[in-house]
């Protein structure tokens, strides 16, 4: 039976924000637990696959009991080769600028020599996890159940850019940024809250979540690259 169009399912947003509320608590009290465990008993590379399966698997538990409406949160293919193409646009325009801007960031903080290409530790395999462990289920999480949830809650929209966004696109960079930072309480995870607006941009513009998964672990990756070049990692 095929999946009915996000359009006709009825969404009551009684009870929604208690809801979001609720599985952003448990999310934030497994992980944190989580990576809290990891530091008593390494974890190794299964801490994480346990975080990102908490990312999809709270989204699964509601919605399955709320009539399976997957395709209206972005959790569908779309159109991949177009998606692709938006991926490769947001590269240019996010990656060049950082290659001259990080550098100057880090230099009040750090001393820092010339760039020279280095792989970080456990590249090009670890690559690969940031696509599958890390964005996935990110995104599955964040820019797919939040921020379609919340746009459930908050109907008010306003076009920027050609993506229709609400007070969802906002709150779920601040939960995205909240999230990081309450794992470990270093301020500088705070910073996501910026990329977690071009993610949200991409989910709305694209209507799924192919173009901020690819993006999140686009931006990952080039960040990984970028910090070992530098002696980061």
């Amino acid at each position: 039976m095929s999946e009915p169009s996000p359009d006709t399912v009825s969404v009551k947003t009684r009870g929604l924000p208690v809801e979001v509320s609720v599985v952003f608590a448990i999310q934030m009290v497994v992980v944190t637990g989580l990576v809290q465990l990891d530091r008593v008993v390494s974890l190794g590379g299964a801490l994480n696959a346990l975080v990102g399966g908490v990312f999809i698997f709270l989204p699964v538990l509601v919605l399955d009991r709320r009539g399976k409406p997957y395709r209206r949160y972005g959790l569908a293919i779309g159109k991949p080769l177009i998606d692709l193409l938006w991926v490769s646009v947001f590269s240019a325009v996010f990656f060049v600028p950082l290659i001259f801007a990080a550098p100057l960031f880090w230099s009040h903080f750090w001393n820092i020599g010339e760039w020279s290409f280095a792989w970080p530790d456990g590249y090009p395999v670890a690559a690969l996890a940031h696509l599958v462990v890390v964005a996935l289920p990110e995104e599955y999480f964040y820019r797919g159940y939040i921020m379609g949830r919340l746009d459930d809650i908050f109907r008010g929209r306003v076009s920027v850019a050609g993506a229709k966004l609400g007070w969802g696109f906002i709150i779920q960079a601040v939960l995205f940024a909240v999230g990081h930072f309450l794992v470990d309480f270093n301020p500088l995870r705070l910073a996501v809250f910026f990329p977690a607006l071009a993610f949200g941009w991409l989910r709305a513009k694209r209507g799924t979540i192919v173009a901020p998964v690819l993006f999140h672990a686009a931006s990952n990756v080039f960040m990984g690259i970028l910090t070992a070049g530098y002696g980061f990692n």
